[in-house]
């Protein structure tokens, strides 16, 4: 899951190159729903449940993601598991972002007004940085599952060399 939160984080990149801006900001929310259920598959969900997910894919499995909890359970599920750092952001994340993420994702005022009146550059930057840190959680997540101290260390380093472009939640 990780590296579809990754590979939303590309196309955001990509669609705000060519100005298409509302469906960029819509693929924020697709990355933090990615990067939050692999987080949550990892560190708070049943082995039942990653089995139900990780099964192949077939007429009889398709609906095997329902009945999945919502972000906010899977957030209080890996609470006390997971990295605090991954836990803090996460449920920050989702704080500062939900509504108006949700507004783009379902056609609300949000997509309409920017779609229709055009994008603040500030808007742009705090959701190319909001991007930004998605990406360093999930390399953060990617590193931790390996279980090579060197690897998290080196994504740290990266981290820190590149704080001006993450989110300030990140650095508390």
């Amino acid at each position: 899951m990780c590296d579809i939160a990754i590979e939303h984080a590309h196309s955001l990149q990509n669609l705000m190159k060519i100005g298409n801006c509302t469906s960029a900001i819509s693929l924020l929310r697709l990355q933090f729903d990615a990067l939050t259920r692999s987080v949550w598959l990892l560190w708070g969900a049943s082995e039942k449940k990653v089995e139900r997910i990780m099964q192949n894919l077939s007429i009889n499995t398709a609906n095997a993601d329902n009945g999945l909890p919502s972000h906010v359970e899977m957030i209080k599920q890996i609470d006390g598991k997971a990295p605090a750092e991954a836990t803090r952001m996460l449920t920050e994340f989702r704080d500062v972002t939900w509504k108006a993420s949700s507004s783009y994702v379902h056609g609300g005022i949000h997509a309409m007004k920017r779609h229709g009146e055009g994008y603040p550059l500030q808007l742009l930057e705090q959701i190319l940085v909001n991007s930004n840190g998605l990406v360093m959680l999930s390399a953060v997540h990617l590193a931790t599952m390996t279980g090579n101290m060197h690897v998290l260390n080196d994504i740290t380093r990266i981290r820190d060399t590149y704080r001006n472009i993450l989110p300030k939640l990140n650095f508390k």
